[in-house]
C-alpha cells in the first residue's frame, strides 16, 4: 500500500500540474496574479478534484513475495479534492493557502479505508522594502510509510514559522525566519505494549518530537523570470522521550534555479549539502549531498510535456530498526497529445532507501512503471482542465532483506477536473 499511495499522490500532483504549480511568485511581498483565480466572495480560489484511480489493486495488504499468506486484491477508489486560494486585506496584507485531501476506499476490505490531509497557509504584511510573514500548517497521513511496510501509523505534523521579508532591489529579495514543527504519531495496532515489554518503544515514543530552527532564503532575478536561489537552514530536534536517544541537529545549504512562470521550461532545481548529527555516539550520522527537483518541459504546442520530480534527503525512520535512512529517487512522466483530445502517458520511477547503520545492512529499491491513455475534454489558459485517463501501474520492491520483497499492480480509470 505504501507504494500505491505514494504513486497515486505523485500522479495526483502531476495530473493537476501546470507551470504555475512548479513556480514561485515574482516577489514574496506581492500577492499572486489575481487573474488566475475564481472569486468566491472575499476568497480567490483555484479548486480542483482528482480521482487518480478507480480500479483494482492486486495486493492491498502489501504481502511480501516470500510470505505463505496469499495476496489479496480488491477494487478501490482514490479521491483527492484540492483548493488553492488567496485573500486580500486592503491594499497591503494578503493570505495564501493550499488545502488537499486524499480519500482511499475499498469495496470489500473496508478496514483499509483511510484519508490524508495536507494544509498550509501564509499571511504576508508588506511595507515598502520589507514585510513580515507568518506560516502555519497541518498534515495528517495514514499511508504506509516508505520505511515500514507492515504498519499504518497516524502521523501528524504542525509546522509554524514567522519572519522578515527584505527587498534589496528589484532583482533581489530574501526571507529570514524562525521555524518550528511538532511531530506526533500513534498506531492503534502498535505491536509494542509497555505493559508486556517494558523495554520496547511505541510508535509515539519513536516519533513524537519538536524541531526548532532558523532559515534564510534568498533569490536573485538573473534573466527574464529565472531566479537564482539560496536556502540555508539549521534545526535542533528533541524527542519527548529521552530514552529513545534519537535527538539530533542538522544544518543544510541549498542553491539552485527557479525558472518561473510562462516558459517552455518551468520548475525549480535545488542541490546542496546536509550535515545531520545525532547525539547518540553509537548512531550513524549523515554528511552528504541533498537535492529537491521539480522540473517540466512543454513541447508540441498541444499541452504535451515532460515532468520530473526527484529528491535526495535524509529522514528519520518510523520504526526502531535504525535512526536515519537516505531517500534518493525520482519519477519521470511523459504526456504526449496526438491532437487536442487524445494522448499517451508513460511514467517511470525509481527510489532507493538506504538505512544508515542497519545490521544486517538494509537497502530497499522501489521501481514503478505506468502506461496510460489520456482523454482531454477541455483546458484553458488559466490551467482549468477536464481530463480522463485509463492507466496501468506496476510497482516492485527489491530489498537486501529478501523477506521485504513485494510487488503489486493497479489498473483503472482516473479523472482530473479543475485547476
Amino acid at each position: 500500500m505504501r507504494a500505491r499511495t505514494a504513486v497515486l499522490a505523485l500522479w495526483t500532483a502531476l495530473a493537476a500540474a501546470s507551470p504555475a504549480v512548479f513556480a514561485q511568485s515574482i516577489s514574496p511581498l506581492d500577492p499572486p496574479d489575481t487573474s488566475r483565480y475564481l472569486q468566491w466572495g472575499p476568497f480567490r480560489v483555484r479548486p480542483g478534484l482528482t480521482i487518480p484511480n478507480l480500479g483494482y489493486d492486486s495486493n492491498v495488504f502489501a504481502i511480501p513475495d516470500t510470505s505463505p499468506v496469499p495476496k489479496v486484491g480488491d477494487y478501490f477508489v482514490a479521491l483527492s479534492p484540492r483548493i488553492e486560494g488567496l485573500v486580500l486585506f486592503g491594499h497591503r496584507a494578503f493570505l495564501t493557502f493550499d488545502e488537499r485531501l486524499e480519500f482511499y476506499a475499498y469495496a470489500t476490505q473496508t478496514e483499509l479505508n483511510y484519508f490524508n490531509q495536507f494544509g498550509k497557509a501564509r499571511l504576508t504584511v508588506p511595507f515598502r522594502r520589507f514585510g513580515i510573514y507568518g506560516d502555519i500548517g497541518y498534515d495528517r497521513t495514514r499511508d504506509r510509510p516508505y520505511d515500514a511496510q507492515d504498519i499504518r501509523p497516524i502521523r501528524k505534523t504542525y509546522p509554524f514559522g514567522v519572519g522578515l521579508i527584505l527587498k534589496f532591489g528589484w532583482r533581489t529579495d530574501a526571507e529570514l525566519g524562525y521555524v518550528r514543527s511538532r511531530f506526533n504519531a500513534e498506531d492503534p495496532n502498535d505491536p509494542c505494549d509497555p505493559a508486556v515489554n517494558s523495554s520496547c518503544f511505541t510508535i509515539s515514543d519513536l516519533n513524537n518530537r519538536t524541531e526548532v530552527g532558523t532559515r534564510l532564503k534568498a533569490r536573485y532575478l538573473a534573466v527574464g523570470r529565472t531566479r537564482v536561489l539560496l536556502d540555508v537552514s539549521q534545526r535542533t530536534i528533541t524527542f519527548d522521550d529521552p530514552a529513545v536517544n534519537r535527538d539530533g541537529a542538522e544544518r543544510r545549504q541549498l542553491a539552485g534555479v527557479d525558472f518561473g512562470l510562462g516558459g517552455r521550461i518551468f520548475g525549480t532545481f535545488r542541490v546542496g549539502h546536509a550535515d545531520f548529527n545525532l547525539t547518540d555516539p553509537t548512531a550513524t550520522d549523515f554528511n552528504g549531498p541533498v537535492a529537491d527537483i521539480a522540473l517540466g518541459y512543454n513541447f508540441g504546442g498541444s499541452g504535451s510535456r515532460v515532468t520530473f520530480i526527484g529528491a535526495r534527503d535524509v529522514r528519520y525512520t518510523v520504526a526502531d530498526s535504525t535512526d536515519l535512512y537516505v531517500y534518493t529517487g525520482g519519477d519521470l512522466r511523459l504526456a504526449k497529445y496526438f491532437n487536442r483530445f487524445i494522448g499517451l502517458e508513460v511514467g517511470a520511477g525509481r527510489a532507493t532507501l538506504n538505512f544508515l547503520g542497519s545490521l544486517p545492512r538494509r537497502v530497499d529499491t522501489d521501481t514503478t512503471g505506468s502506461l496510460g491513455v489520456l482523454f482531454r475534454i477541455s483546458e484553458n489558459d488559466l490551467g482549468r482542465r477536464v481530463e480522463y485517463a485509463f492507466r496501468y501501474t506496476r510497482w516492485i520492491v527489491d530489498s537486501t532483506l529478501n523477506y521485504l520483497d513485494q510487488n503489486r499492480g493497479t489498473i483503472g480509470f482516473g479523472v482530473s477536473f479543475g485547476y
